[in-house]
């Protein structure tokens, strides 16, 4: 399922499977706030989204 033009979901979910075990970026600590649906909020769990998608859309 495609996410944007250049970016579909399986890649997404691979991605942050990776970066989740990063304990020092700040890429690692925001997969995880995302799992852990912290602060119970959707516009936080939106934003989190847009963030992961601009850092999974970036060049490596």
């Amino acid at each position: 399922m495609p996410i944007t033009n250049t970016l579909d979901l399986e890649t997404l979910s691979a991605r942050m499977d990776a970066w989740a075990s990063e304990e020092t970026t700040k890429r690692g600590r925001l997969v995880r706030a995302f799992r852990k649906n912290l602060g119970n909020s959707p516009d936080l769990q939106a934003a989190r989204l847009a963030l992961l998608v601009g850092y999974a859309e970036s060049p490596a």
